[in-house]
C-alpha cells in the first residue's frame, strides 16, 4: 500500500511540517544548472487515450504544461464517465550529481459546469517509479452552493508542504533523475438529475502544469 499525503486545496500552507534534519531545504529558486531534460513522456488513463492528439505537451522540464484534449468528465453518461484520469510518465535525465527534485506547485484548469449542490473533486498524485510506495496527493473540491447553474472556466492551485514533498533518488554521476509519474483525476459528485461536467468548451481545454523544488543530497 502506498503511503499517501492528502492535502486540501487553497488552504493555508504556512504551517508546513518541518523538513528532515538529514537534508537542507532549499527554495524553489535553488536548482542545479543546467536544468535536466525530459527524455521521454508517455501517458495512461481514460482521460488521455493513446489515440493522437490526446495530449499536447509544451515547455521543457522547468515549464512543462499538458493540454488534455480528450479529458472530459460528465454526469450525462455512465457512472464510469463521472471519474476521469490522465497519468503522465516522464523520464528525466541530465542533472548535476548530488541533487534531488520533487513536485511542489500544481495548477489545473478547465471548463466547469455544475448544477446547484453538485461538486467536482480533483486529485493530483506524484511519485517516482524508483520508490513508488511514497506518494504525495493534492486534493481539491469545487462546488456550486448557489441557486443557479454554474458554467465557467476555472483554475485551481495548491502546493505540497515542504515536509511532504516526494523527492527523486539522489542524482549520481550519470545525471539520471528518475521516472516521475503525475496523475490528474477528477470525480463529479451529483445527486438525481443534477448535471456536472469538467473538460473543455469553445475556448478552454482541460490542462495541468506543475513546478518543482530541489534539495541537496
Amino acid at each position: 500500500m502506498r503511503s499517501t499525503f492528502l492535502l486540501p486545496v487553497l488552504s493555508s500552507l504556512a504551517a508546513a511540517a518541518p523538513t528532515s534534519q538529514q537534508h537542507q531545504q532549499l527554495s524553489p529558486r535553488d536548482a542545479p544548472s543546467p536544468a535536466p531534460q525530459v527524455v521521454s513522456v508517455s501517458y495512461s488513463g481514460n482521460g488521455c487515450p493513446s489515440a493522437s492528439p490526446a495530449v499536447d505537451r509544451s515547455g521543457g522540464f522547468d515549464d512543462i504544461a499538458l493540454r488534455l484534449n480528450a479529458f472530459e468528465a460528465t454526469t450525462a453518461g455512465t457512472v464510469a464517465d463521472t471519474s476521469v484520469n490522465c497519468q503522465a510518465h516522464l523520464s528525466i535525465s541530465g542533472a548535476a550529481a548530488g541533487w534531488q527534485v520533487g513536485v511542489k506547485d500544481v495548477y489545473v484548469q478547465g471548463h466547469l459546469v455544475l448544477d446547484p449542490g453538485a461538486e467536482l473533486d480533483y486529485y493530483v498524485t506524484s511519485f517516482w517509479s524508483e520508490d513508488a510506495a511514497k506518494t504525495a496527493t493534492i486534493r481539491g473540491t469545487l462546488s456550486n452552493g448557489g441557486a443557479t447553474r454554474l458554467s465557467q472556466d476555472v483554475t485551481a492551485h495548491s502546493a505540497v508542504p515542504d515536509g511532504q514533498v516526494v523527492y527523486s533518488p539522489c542524482v549520481g554521476s550519470a545525471g539520471d533523475v528518475g521516472l516521475l509519474n503525475v496523475n490528474f483525476r477528477v470525480a463529479l459528485q451529483a445527486d438525481g438529475a443534477q448535471y456536472g461536467y469538467f473538460g473543455k468548451d469553445a475556448d478552454t481545454t482541460a490542462s495541468e502544469n506543475w513546478s518543482y523544488v530541489w534539495r541537496r543530497c
